[in-house]
């Protein structure tokens, strides 16, 4: 073998060897390319109930069927069948906004362009998204529709929200016979958690203010505090009962809506308060 010939192997190995790491790179940060999901349109929630009729998606009849409810105005849903329930799922993955498509095989949801994966609660398993997506209870009716509870709530009131409002009996929560009671819940099917508080002794419709609990500096949770106030845990703004900023870093009001009072029921809107 000549001196030449064994140069030339030499240089030839080293320049496939500089070369490996960035063959290396490049597979390891693909994507495993998967079929998105066929996306059905869907009437917009009612009472915060999504409703997606088998009809228009047959794909739910079968386990492991899915598909990506789009209603209008709101971000879609995916929706899988997995044999003895359904799942439902933000359908938009964290990291740059594309479509999740529910992978069967893995029982798990995986974003088609960067290859985020997502378990079936939506607890984030593989980046680059750094966080979960939101899943939704979701049941299946007699007649072959699939319910997305989009405002589930925590137990705290009895009644959900039927025709934008949902009620409850003052003496079922003691605490708001007196000024300066707060309650913090959320009904289920109701936009927001909420703050109920008595502002003043009257029996009527200005006795009780209904308020999100979200607080408007960074959204985090506010409570009710002692002293009649409310506090936001995270960042201590702080609030009156009707819901107006006392002390900052917040800088505008709680969110409050509509609420009749006859000094026996409390009816509380879904609407703004006027």
């Amino acid at each position: 073998m000549s001196d030449e010939f064994s140069r030339r192997q030499v240089v030839r190995r080293a320049a496939l060897l500089a070369s490996l790491p960035t063959l290396v790179t490049t597979t390891a940060g693909c994507a495993r390319r998967i079929s998105t999901d066929r996306s059905v349109s869907v009437p917009a929630p009612v009472d915060g109930m999504l409703r997606v009729s088998v009809a228009v998606a047959p794909e739910l009849q079968r386990p492991g069927g899915a598909v990506v409810a789009q209603p209008p105005g709101m971000n879609p849903v995916l929706l899988a069948n997995m044999g003895n329930a359904f799942i439902a799922l933000q359908a938009i993955c964290p990291h740059e906004g594309c479509e999740l498509a529910w992978v069967v095989e893995d029982r798990q949801a995986e974003c088609p362009c960067h290859g985020s994966r997502f378990a079936a609660d939506g607890t984030l398993l593989s980046p680059p998204a750094r966080s979960d997506v939101t899943s939704f209870p979701a049941d299946f009716e007699a007649n072959g529709d699939v319910i997305v509870h989009l405002f589930a709530g925590d137990g705290t009131f009895k009644n959900r929200v039927v025709g934008g409002q949902f009620s409850f009996a003052i003496a079922d929560f003691p605490v708001l016979d007196a000024v300066g009671g707060a309650i913090s819940g959320r009904p289920d099917g109701f936009p927001t958690p909420l703050i109920m508080t008595r502002v003043s002794a009257a029996m009527d419709s200005s006795a009780i203010a209904a308020l999100s609990s979200i607080c408007t500096h960074l959204g985090c949770t506010v409570l009710p505090l002692s002293a009649a106030q409310l506090r936001c845990a995270c960042h201590g703004s702080m609030f009156a009962l009707d819901g107006t900023v006392t002390a900052g870093p917040a800088t505008t009001s709680l969110a409050r809506y509509e609420v009749s009072f006859d000094g026996f029921t409390v009816v509380v809107s879904t609407a703004p308060f006027a």
